[in-house]
């Protein structure tokens, strides 16, 4: 577990127990906002599970996290 600022918000990153992979379970204030994938071997950029999308820095995944659902 780590956790960081994102614009000025607390984010909680937890790595679920049951994989060895590189993924996160993203939480701000007790609400959970996805998963992440750190493809650090593969291209460098964090992988947004339900987005498909990618990039090369954490705190614009959170972002894209945050988005509202179309």
């Amino acid at each position: 577990m780590f956790s960081r600022s994102v614009d000025g918000a607390p984010v909680q990153f937890i790595r679920p127990i049951d994989t060895d992979r590189p993924s996160w379970s993203v939480y701000e204030q007790h609400q959970y906002l996805g998963t992440l994938h750190a493809q650090t071997d593969v291209d460098g950029c964090w992988h947004v599970q339900t987005l498909c999308e990618r990039y090369p820095q954490l705190e614009d995944a959170v972002r894209a996290l945050r988005r509202p659902s179309a």
